[in-house]
């Protein structure tokens, strides 16, 4: 991936003219709520020494488009939906130990899962342990977040855990039915926003 032009995509982008607040008016004329929350703006990039340390206290080597964000663009910030998590965070807190201690298991779904069987037993449905070999890493809101692999065959793909609606576990798939993988991911939503936006 080309971060430079990435880097000057996004700086165009933080640079429209954003309402203080959001609203019915703005919404027509912006049409980008998501973008308005994070307002484009991206974390300093994470040191080297850290993104090593991080891998090394967990027993993985997170995926390389993943790795050139967090160290070539920035720790977190404009991204899908409400953006980009920190490395090891989650939406307003570290990410628990349950995920981080599982982060070196391989990830065990090949396809969508959603045993309802389970929703009388919620420690079960919505237990970290399904998920294992994976990490949230931004959220599309009311806890449905998007997950990366970092372990097991299917690392470096996006699944998309939308268990709060009851709706269980999916990859985010390509148009030809592949699964998603983070730097696709990244490149189709910056190119849905910069469409939006008038950006070439």
């Amino acid at each position: 991936m080309d971060w430079n032009a990435i880097r000057e995509r996004i700086k165009q982008l933080r640079e429209l003219e954003w309402p203080a607040e959001w609203g019915s008016d703005d919404e027509t004329t912006i049409g980008d709520f998501y973008g308005w929350c994070h307002r484009y703006r991206l974390e300093t990039p994470l040191a080297a020494d850290k993104l090593a340390t991080f891998e090394r206290q967990h027993g993985i080597t997170l995926p390389h488009d993943f790795r050139q964000f967090l160290t070539q663009l920035g720790n977190g910030g404009a991204g899908p939906d409400y953006g980009i998590f920190a490395l090891g965070q989650g939406e307003e807190e570290p990410l628990p130990e349950a995920v981080l201690k599982n982060l070196c298991t391989s990830f065990a779904l090949d396809e969508r899962w959603n045993d309802t069987g389970l929703l009388e037993e919620p420690e079960r449905y919505y237990g970290y342990e399904l998920l294992a070999g994976a990490m949230p890493i931004a959220t599309h809101g009311c806890a449905m977040d998007y997950w990366l692999v970092v372990s097991g065959p299917h690392k470096n793909e996006i699944w998309f855990d939308k268990r709060t609606d009851g709706e269980g576990v999916e990859p985010v798939c390509e148009m030809d039915g592949r699964h998603t993988t983070f730097g696709q991911w990244y490149a189709r939503w910056l190119q849905g926003v910069c469409r939006l936006h008038g950006i070439s």
